[in-house]
């Protein structure tokens, strides 16, 4: 072999050498950090995640707009008010069955002695989530967890209202309000 091509072959193994080491770092980054999220704004003005959206000034184009009824004149139903979330439900994980009356002041959940629910959960982060009531509703936030913390599946990165039945889920355990 000529030592040209053995060069060529070195500088050929060490490209396939660094882009290796780039897709591994890569794969890492998305493990520890989740997927990347875009607001950037594409060619036609919707941003990235907007393909299939339906444009504001109407229904898509080959479909006619919905018929309405006209109004009837039946006595309007009688609104109920939404039921009010009484107790915390742990329905799945170590703690699965435990249901936590709500009261006026927060509750923590995490790993760590002094949280209100202590997790058994090797995914849950010492101090994970807090639970806290604001106007009437309830509401979930993540405290910085290493693992994170899901409403519906939805990673949080800010406090969220919880709604009666919503799965909040903090490694293996899965938490909902119920009434």
């Amino acid at each position: 072999m000529s030592e040209f091509t053995v060069m060529v072959l070195r500088f050929a193994f060490f490209a396939l050498l660094w882009i290796f080491v780039f897709l591994v770092a890569g794969v890492l980054r998305q493990d520890l950090f989740g997927p990347r999220r875009s607001n950037r704004v594409g060619r036609r003005g919707r941003s990235r995640g907007e393909r299939g959206a339906v444009p504001a000034g109407g229904p898509p184009p080959g479909r006619a707009a919905p018929q309405h009824a006209p109004p009837s004149r039946a006595a309007p139903p009688q609104q109920q008010a939404p039921p009010v979330p009484r107790a915390l439900h742990l329905t799945s994980g170590a703690l699965a069955g435990m249901v936590i009356p709500l009261g006026a002041g927060p509750i923590t959940l995490g790993r760590a002695g002094g949280n209100t629910v202590v997790l058994e959960d090797d995914f849950a982060s010492g101090h994970h989530a807090r639970i806290v009531p604001d106007s009437g509703h309830w509401y979930v936030e993540d405290l910085g967890s290493t693992n994170g913390t899901f409403i519906n599946g939805q990673r949080l990165h800010s406090p969220v209202q919880m709604r009666i039945g919503t799965p909040v889920t903090i490694g293996h355990t899965t938490l909902e309000l119920r009434p």
